[in-house]
């Protein structure tokens, strides 16, 4: 929940409502962005460690798969089955305006993927993988006998700038042919996979370990995942938060996404995997690589035959190359959450914030300033809320004297003030929770920039002010050592965030005129920023910046509507009239009231 939250709190039940709403929110952005903290006190070592990112990756990498890989194949039985497992490798190079893609003849396969417009946090060229950290292959049973595909020697046919073909034929007369081809100013490779003489089905087996792209191993981790689309129906993930999760498709799946913040490799195979399953894995303390993905599957034969039409999708996360590139492939993009109470807020970032974002970019003003015009119109589109939050303050303020005269006259007896606060409101036709509403329905649109930004490929490498990065952290200072909770540096944004936020709820409260007087209430709105503040730290610029806009903008906005909208003496004529001519009790006041006598009793009792 943003800081601003903690306004208006003028009686009890506006304090038992916003801590209430405060416990649900931020649980809510707990279990979305829970990180271990052993990997947020590594960052410093990170920082040290990545002088030369790319070289250090592909080390550990190197490292770590080739040993899995290697024992993988040394498990099968048989790796001969009639194909030629001999002669020298051969690699051929495609590339377009958007990818470089490096083909081994050896399985047939891709080698490596150069993303060719986009760079590695510290400025080297973007390999999305590599051979050594991507295991791709297939395992045929040919004639009973089990040929892994990175086990045959394939011949090279056709091969040009942007195509290249691969056929391996056995003693047997059994084909295996793939086809590779690019078009232009795509990040898409088209690729045709066809068998001929293989009667059982063709087993799909699928090993990557995601490459440190970004500058935050930890934050980068958070925003990845293994996504896979049903046929014709939703699209599924493994759980983000978690070190291990795995799955088993109960249906037949049409596309697998190795998905990371963001960028992807996807394999779109147009509904012929059959029984996949998946696995997702990681070391927890890992420096060198964000998270091990496993995908197996089905590829069925008809009478020995297949024609395969499937494609590779590799490059940025970016929601309308997505949208164009595959079915629901832009779904990979986190704009929801996974709880079914607030999966609905994708829909204001898809038609609201996503338009008006591409509208602004389109214009060519810098990101820091295409933030602060989207806040505004924000604001702008939210101004009626905001009204009717300030109003209902400027209502409870201009009751102050009478609600005062209640506290002196019971004391300390809070079911009584409770119950006389209701028959006053009612008479002076005020409503206590008039400003809890507008809060409420603000709210969707700050969770839904909690997931925007963090996800937009557009604020990646994006400078503004001292930020060079939007799209992570702003630290102006970094410590030698981490510190507990806070970590191993200060955010600027989130710092003046903070300010601003206490800043924003003191002058609130200041304007309601009440001081919640229950224990320790009274320094609520003071202590979230705080504690928001540790949260935030990590957080991308963008997020934390976008907070500050949004509680400058909040408290101009405030004062202005009070100083040229807000009529106390009006308002208070309004109340008296109101007094004089009080309202029938509504049906839920009579229930509410009802209950206060029956919880009365049960105490005299």
């Amino acid at each position: 929940m943003h800081p601003q939250y903690a306004v208006n709190m003028e009686n009890k039940n506006t304090v038992i409502g916003t801590i209430l709403l405060g416990v649900l929110v931020l649980g809510m952005f707990y279990f979305q962005s829970k990180v271990d903290d052993k990997e947020k006190t590594k960052t410093a070592e990170t920082t040290a460690v990545k002088t030369d990112s790319t070289k250090a990756v592909a080390t550990a990498t190197t490292l770590d798969s080739t040993q899995q890989m290697v024992g993988d194949s040394a498990s099968k039985a048989t790796l001969l089955g009639g194909f030629a497992t001999s002669g020298d490798a051969k690699e051929t190079v495609i590339e377009n305006a958007k990818l470089k893609v490096t083909l081994s003849s050896v399985g047939g396969n891709i080698k490596s993927v150069e993303v060719k417009d986009y760079k590695t946090w510290n400025k080297k060229p973007l390999i999305l993988f590599t051979e050594q950290s991507n295991h791709f292959q297939y395992i045929i049973d040919n004639n009973g006998e089990k040929v892994e595909t990175n086990t045959i020697r394939f011949e090279t046919q056709n091969a040009t700038a942007t195509g290249v073909s691969f056929i391996a034929k056995a003693a047997n007369g059994a084909v295996i042919e793939q086809n590779y081809t690019l078009s232009d100013d795509i990040y898409k490779v088209n690729y045709n996979l066809k068998v001929n003489g293989i009667q059982k089905p063709i087993a799909l087996d699928w090993k990557s370990q995601l490459l440190n792209l970004e500058h935050d191993v930890a934050t980068e981790r958070t925003y990845s995942a293994l996504y896979y689309k049903y046929n014709d129906d939703d699209v599924q993930h493994l759980d983000e938060t978690k070190d291990k999760d795995e799955a088993k498709a109960e249906k037949d799946v049409e596309w697998i996404s190795f998905k990371q913040q963001f960028f992807n490799a996807t394999l779109l195979g147009d509904g012929v995997f059959k029984n996949a399953a998946f696995n997702t894995h990681h070391a927890k303390d890992s420096l060198y690589y964000v998270k091990r993905y496993d995908a197996t599957a089905q590829i069925n034969t008809q009478g020995g035959k297949g024609d395969y039409k499937l494609a590779w999708y590799f490059g940025p996360n970016k929601y309308d190359v997505l949208k164009k590139a595959g079915p629901d492939l832009e779904n990979i993009i986190k704009l929801g959450y996974d709880n079914f109470v607030f999966n609905w807020i994708k829909y204001i970032t898809r038609f609201l914030t996503i338009p008006t974002f591409n509208i602004l970019e389109k214009a060519g003003f810098n990101y820091g300033i295409i933030i602060l015009l989207l806040t505004l119109l924000l604001k702008l589109l939210l101004t009626p809320l905001t009204w009717s939050s300030i109003k209902s303050a400027a209502h409870m303020k201009a009751m102050k004297p009478e609600l005062d005269a209640l506290k002196a006259k019971y004391g300390d007896d809070q079911q009584k003030i409770a119950a006389e606060q209701m028959t006053i409101y009612r008479e002076a036709g005020v409503n206590p929770f008039g400003g809890c509403l507008p809060m409420l329905l603000q709210l969707p649109i700050l969770m839904s920039m909690y997931l925007f930004f963090p996800n937009s490929i557009e604020l990646r490498q994006q400078s503004f002010l001292w930020a060079t990065d939007l799209s992570s952290y702003d630290s102006i200072y970094t410590f030698s050592t981490a510190l507990p909770l806070i970590g191993d540096h200060i955010s600027l944004f989130t710092i003046l965030m903070t300010i601003t936020s206490i800043a924003f709820a003191a002058y609130s409260q200041a304007n309601s005129g009440m001081q919640n007087t229950q224990p320790g209430m009274q320094y609520m709105p003071y202590i979230m920023p705080l504690f928001l503040m540790f949260m935030f730290n990590s957080f991308p610029a963008a997020l934390t910046y976008y907070y500050l806009l949004q509680n400058v903008i909040s408290i101009g906005q405030q004062a202005l509507i009070q100083k040229f909208f807000i009529k106390e003496d009006l308002i208070r004529a309004k109340i008296e009239h109101n007094k004089k001519n009080p309202k029938e009790k509504s049906k839920w006041q009579q229930k509410f009231e009802d209950i206060q006598k029956q919880q009365q009793e049960k105490n005299k009792k």
